[in-house]
């Protein structure tokens, strides 16, 4: 008992800090339209109320008519707007009522638009948040972890913070609202009756509650576990179709995402139905209450004519008091069923900005002399060292070559010297200056890199040569420059729409000579100091190598040329080669050097 007593309050806190720090990522401006909607929702309540009240003059009008002219309440109103007959304030009040009626709906209905306005709002802001703060990662983390995790979290998770989280959320706030309102006419009209109604009510879904809450949330950990399998297996059926073609596994990368979508669409029904389910139960029982009631008032001294008006106020009351009550359930069976889908939300929204920060002058980064590794360590998280005490100078404008077997440590070495990765043990040096987190992206910006498979956008070739620039600004005269150098410009202007021609996704309509040579026009476009191609040939014919390298080679000599590739007759023309072996590099010399 005392158990399960620590696990509800866990829960309780657990929901409370999430809610918390939800807010925390909120930005000011919705902050302020949430608290603008509060006082919305307290209008819309009392306008509820007053629809609600209008009904005991109107049927008891439609009852007694006399009776009501008669009654010195009414008076005020009979000798403001000049009624002179029973008819006449039986029109009045029809007409109040009606009034009453459609305003409390279109209240609600621009409520419920606000509600939702601001939601999505809330939720393309945090899905935006999401994203940037991944991007702004250093790149170690993202190797470090499942790109398919980061797509569900920032592609699906984040519209069911709005669905299942803040909708769900102003729903509570707004039905808890009416319903106290609408609560306390009730008790005016027939305190009994309406608390006992109410406490019946309210403990049938409370004791349901306690029943189904550790059912929402485990349905919610196999919603986001699951979800980042189907997205995983969708990225890999798709991302190698190629293979999957040519090997005939349709069959088992379908079976591996059905796998995976049936438990989660389960745990999506389940908790579809524990949220709806309630209201099913609750309208029978109501139905059987207002029969006994109805006979109950009948039978008392006044008769039908004292019930009518009573029992239509309450019947009233209770019509818009269940779907309220309901409202709360789902929304908070929502909530409860959500919490591990905003926990990872949170997850991705709490990571800290590795952002350009603000630089002293002493840590501004030059390239006019030479890069540096000094003492160099490098390994992934515990794993063995991949780079052991490395020592290395590159002058500018040289052109350096890296050889070695698989897992070297060649690519891993690029890495540093983009410094893309950050020495364990060690330095890396520019022109003497140490390159930290803090000033690293200012060195990035004198490199351009050109691996074996360029990444090409699902737009124009323009487009891709001048690569994460929008269309708008870009200079054309100087990307067809960078072609021109890059020997593609008269392959390009052949196409029919020439440069404006869509690549496809991951340039699927270019050979792979036109693709490497678009990565080497990017990099003359963006007129980088440091060009880095790592094993960019190793996919082309002898003959595409070699225009590829004679391309590079005709580079202005302030460039510097940094190449890994696993044919060394690739590297003929560097200034020098460096052999890596498990992390090491155990030989050095121009290419006569290394053949020899």
């Amino acid at each position: 008992m005392e158990g399960c007593q620590k696990q509800t309050i866990n829960m309780k806190n657990n929901i409370y800090n999430n809610f918390a720090h939800l807010w925390a990522h909120i930005e000011v401006k919705h902050k302020n339209k949430l608290y603008l909607l509060l006082i919305f929702m307290f209008l819309t309540s009392i306008l509820e109320v007053v629809s609600i009240g209008a009904v005991v003059p109107f049927l008891a009008a439609l009852t007694a008519p006399q009776g009501i002219f008669d009654h010195h309440l009414a008076q005020p109103l009979i000798v403001f707007f000049g009624v002179t007959n029973p008819q006449q304030l039986l029109l009045f009040l029809t007409i109040s009522f009606s009034f009453f009626a459609v305003m409390s709906g279109l209240v609600r209905l621009a409520l419920l638009w606000i509600q939702t306005r601001v939601s999505h709002a809330i939720g393309a802001d945090l899905a935006k948040s999401m994203y940037r703060r991944t991007l702004f990662q250093p790149y170690e983390t993202h190797i470090s972890q499942n790109s398919s995790k980061v797509i569900s979290s920032i592609a699906v998770k984040s519209s069911q913070i709005v669905t299942n989280i803040l909708m769900p959320a102003l729903i509570v706030i707004s039905s808890l609202m009416i319903l106290i309102v609408i609560l306390l006419m009730l008790i005016i009209i027939n305190p009994i009756v309406a608390v006992s109604t109410f406490v019946l009510f309210g403990l049938f879904y409370l004791s349901i509650v306690k029943v189904v809450k550790n059912k929402l949330l485990a349905n919610g950990e196999v919603i986001s576990v699951r979800q980042n399998e189907v997205i995983k297996a969708l990225q890999e059926g798709l991302g190698g179709i190629r293979d999957v073609l040519l090997d005939g596994t349709q069959a088992i990368y379908t079976k591996t995402f059905h796998k995976s979508d049936i438990p989660l669409r389960k745990a999506q029904g389940d908790n579809q139905i524990i949220g709806s389910s309630p209201r099913f139960i609750i309208e029978a029982i109501v139905i059987v209450l207002f029969a006994f009631m109805s006979l109950f008032l009948v039978n008392k001294s006044g008769g039908i004519q004292f019930a009518i008006p009573l029992l239509g106020a309450l019947a009233l009351g209770a019509q818009r008091m269940l779907p309220l009550i309901q409202q709360i359930f789902h929304s908070w069976s929502a909530i409860i069923g959500s919490q591990a889908v905003l926990r990872d939300t949170l997850e991705m929204l709490n990571q800290e900005i590795y952002q350009n920060k603000t630089l002293h002058k002493d840590m501004e980064i030059t390239f006019e002399k030479e890069i540096s590794l000094n003492n160099v360590y490098y390994r992934y998280n515990t794993g063995p060292w991949i780079l052991k005490n490395l020592n290395l100078n590159i002058e500018k404008g040289s052109c350096v070559g890296f050889i070695g077997a698989t897992a070297s440590g060649k690519s891993t070495l690029l890495d540093i010297l983009m410094s893309l990765l950050l020495p364990k043990k060690g330095t890396l040096n520019v022109d003497g200056k140490t390159l930290t987190q803090d000033n690293n992206h200012l060195w990035q910006s004198y490199i351009s890199h050109v691996p074996q498979q360029v990444f090409l956008s699902d737009s124009t070739i323009a487009e891709n040569i001048a690569f994460g620039i929008p269309l708008k600004d870009i200079d054309f005269d100087r990307v067809k420059d960078a072609a021109k150098r890059a020997k593609v410009y008269d392959e390009i202007n052949a196409l029919v729409d020439g440069f404006s021609t869509i690549t496809g996704e991951n340039g699927i309509g270019l050979s792979g000579g036109q693709r490497q040579r678009i990565g080497i026009a990017r990099a003359l476009y963006k007129k980088s100091a440091v060009i880095i191609l790592d094993e960019a040939t190793n996919a082309l014919d002898d003959n595409t190598e070699r225009e590829v390298m004679e391309i590079i080679h005709n580079m202005s000599n302030k460039i510097t040329i940094l190449i890994i590739a696993h044919r060394l007759t690739t590297l003929k023309k560097c200034d020098v080669i460096y052999e890596l072996k498990k992390g090491v590099i155990v030989k050095s010399g121009t290419y006569s050097e290394i053949v020899n």
